[in-house]
């Protein structure tokens, strides 16, 4: 019986053991699985800005409305990387906007009113972007038309899906952002004054010059071994100037290319190609037809005069007849064929007025040439065309009675140019073209010369399958025969390869010079250990391997990576206190400067018109110290020596030319209004931004 209470007892024990251990892994495990959620959220966390969190994906949401924008107002299908860039930026900007500045902007009542929102999208003052937009440019004139705003204002409501209004609307926030933000800029602009005493002293320093003679004594006349350095000295150096060795976040690369060039038997392909297709080309009966299958250009309609040709082809272009070929011909890397499809005499320029009718809805052009065609028909009966335009009209030309003024023939769309090219003086027509249905009044023409329509069959030059793959054998090799850092550096050397240095790269940058979009390898620099070797990786027409060669972190520079500076820095300090040693020594006995230059194997050189605000003074450079010297020194005295950044200086003032007649005391106003207005902006926010403190991780993923 004892036994079994024992079991019995043992067994709640172990019962009780198995039920904690249960609770203690569901406990666990759900604040495990919280800290995977956090983890995850972590890892994907772009930023924090002011104690808010933002996601990648809440970030890329944005960056996928802001190029649908982007796409709809150029009407492009194709985004560059620099336009992505540009994207991000104005994304991240509207994030600053709303956690860092929008508390500024409340305490001051700083809004946008819908007036004002009406006023900057259809009104007198059409916001910058809006003009620029492709989507509200006229195709004819070239310029903005408020009426394709108002067009696709009204088009919104006939999208089913509702995505063209809500990123317009998206789109409007911005702008009202943007608004905003300028207020904010401008008010604090226009809260900075500039003092009389700020001007007193700006006009001098701005307008007063010195002439001065003076003797440099560089610290390259006396030898390092003369200048000890202690360990002692650099540590010292470096605890007082701790605030000199702060740094961002930094990398330098060295890297070696193969370019992906064409070879012989490349160039040899495309000339035998080229050559080969010419009696065909000769022959053919539509050479544009044939150019549009088989050259890499498209056929251009455009009718050519002397000034559209270079040497080579001016004089054949001038004066052969229809169905004439030239070449082939070869210009850089390009192999052309010319042919002559069509010779007009056509004015050089032309003179018109324009009234333009935009289809509904942007498809409709039917109803649009019947509004064109009752239009002209009331200008035959004798109607006034300028009246008819600005009633009609619907672009900016419509403000001055249609008029475009003279332009040539590649300045318009292709069907507008052949109307009025074609035409004679005092046609009216109507023309139907991308941007619409145009009624054109053809003004006036200019003296008709030759002018001719060439199709040209191009082939360029380009590295091939085997080519190709031979240059990339060849780096495949280099990489892995010398796999680490180095044997990177003695292959270099074994061979005699070209190594290029790239150098400060920040987290954030995304420009090599040579390098075509080298984003990934900079992103690689800050994810490796100095000594790592990148992946061979093809960054345009180049292989590329890189070796990450110095770590910079943010902070404070540790000692050993600033040492040669800090050793530069008090040996220069040490000469100086040699070299000034001596110069006083010698001014004992030197009356001139004449007489102390020999003492330093130096010489006398002269600077007329120097200034005090000018960074340079010429033969010396940038040396501060002696710009400030000579305001104080008298006329005609040997100053003291003066310890420069590049050596010692003995100077002497030899002229001093108060401000003259030319002196303008409203130009210095003005130029520290500028100068403090431009500061104002970015001192303050960046002032905001550093108090917000910022977490920005927008590398990691871009």
């Amino acid at each position: 019986m004892a036994t079994l209470q024992t079991l019995r007892n043992k067994a709640g024990v172990l019962l009780a053991a198995i039920i904690g251990l249960s609770l203690l892994a569901f406990i666990l495990g759900d604040f495990l699985n919280s800290g995977s959620g956090l983890l995850r959220k972590k890892q994907t966390e772009i930023a924090v800005i002011n104690g808010k969190s933002i996601s990648y994906q809440e970030f890329q949401v944005k960056m996928e409305k802001g190029i649908e924008n982007y796409k709809q107002s150029s009407q492009t299908t194709n985004v560059d990387e620099q336009t992505y860039a540009s994207i991000r930026n104005q994304i991240w900007n509207s994030y600053l906007n709303e956690f860092v500045y929008s508390d500024q902007y409340d305490a001051l009542g700083l809004a946008c009113s819908s007036d004002e929102l009406f006023d900057m999208v259809q009104g007198k003052n059409i916001h910058p972007q809006i003009q620029q937009a492709q989507i509200f440019q006229n195709k004819a004139t070239g310029g903005f038309d408020r009426n394709r705003v108002i067009q696709f204002l009204k088009s919104m409501d006939k999208d089913a899906t509702g995505r063209q209004k809500q990123a317009w609307v998206s789109y409007e926030q911005e702008l009202i952002k943007d608004r905003i933000y300028t207020k904010y800029q401008t008010l604090i602009s226009k809260g900075i004054y500039v003092t009389r005493k700020q001007v007193d002293a700006d006009f001098v320093e701005t307008y007063k010059k010195y002439d001065i003679n003076f003797v440099p004594i560089r610290y390259a006349i006396t030898p390092d071994s003369l200048v000890k350095v202690t360990e002692a000295e650099v540590k010292k150096y470096y605890d007082a100037n701790l605030s000199k060795f702060k740094q961002e976040a930094s990398r330098d690369l060295a890297y070696v290319v193969w370019d992906i060039v064409p070879s012989q038997q490349d160039k040899d392909t495309v000339e035998h190609w080229i050559k080969a297709q010419k009696p065909e080309f000769e022959r053919i009966e539509n050479a544009a037809q044939y150019v549009a299958a088989t050259s890499e250009v498209p056929f251009n309609e455009a009718y050519l005069g002397p000034k559209d040709f270079g040497e080579n082809l001016r004089a054949w272009a001038m004066s052969a007849d229809k169905g004439s070929v030239f070449g082939p011909y070869q210009e850089g890397l390009i192999w052309r064929l010319a042919r002559i499809t069509d010779i007009q005499n056509l004015p050089d320029s032309v003179k018109a007025s324009h009234i333009l009718i935009l289809p509904a809805n942007g498809n409709d052009f039917d109803a649009a040439q019947k509004t064109a065609d009752s239009i002209k028909g009331l200008i035959d009966r004798g109607q006034d065309f300028a009246t008819l335009a600005a009633k009609y009209g619907n672009d900016a030309s419509k403000d001055k009675g249609g008029d475009l003024g003279w332009f040539t023939n590649e300045k318009m769309i292709p069907e507008f140019s052949k109307v009025c090219f074609f035409g004679k003086k005092g046609d009216l027509v109507t023309a139907k073209s991308r941007a619409g249905v145009h009624i054109i009044k053809i003004v006036d023409q200019a003296a008709s010369s030759r002018k001719v329509q060439i199709a040209f069959l191009e082939r360029t030059i380009s590295a091939g399958d085997k080519t190709y793959q031979d240059i990339y054998t060849q780096a495949s090799k280099f990489a892995s025969s010398y796999d680490n850092g180095t044997k990177f550096e003695d292959g270099i050397s074994k061979e005699n390869l070209n190594k290029r240095i790239a150098t400060n790269l920040h987290e954030g940058d995304a420009a090599i010079t040579g390098l075509d979009n080298p984003r990934e390898l900079v992103r690689w620099a800050f994810t490796a250990k100095k000594g790592d070797l990148s992946d061979l990786k093809e960054y345009g027409p180049r292989f590329v391997l890189a070796k990450l060669t110095e770590v910079r972190e943010k902070g404070t520079a540790p000692m050993d990576q600033v040492r040669t500076q800090i050793e530069n820095s008090i040996r220069n300090d040490k000469k100086a206190e040699l070299l000034i040693a001596k110069a006083n020594q010698e001014l004992q006995s030197s009356s001139s400067l004449e007489a102390l230059a020999p003492k330093f194997n130096s010489n006398v050189a002269t600077a007329a018109n120097s200034y005090f605000t000018s960074y340079t003074i010429t033969g010396l450079g940038m040396e501060p110290n002696v710009s400030a010297a000579m305001t104080f020194t008298p006329v005609n005295t040997i100053s003291k020596p003066i310890k420069g950044t590049s050596g010692v200086y003995v100077i002497q003032v030899t002229k001093v030319q108060e401000p003259g007649a030319e002196a303008n005391r409203a130009d210095c106003v003005s130029r520290l209004e500028q100068s403090y207005t431009s500061r104002a902006g970015y001192q303050v926010f960046a002032a905001l931004e550093k108090n917000a403190k910022i977490v920005d991780k927008r590398t990691k993923f871009y």
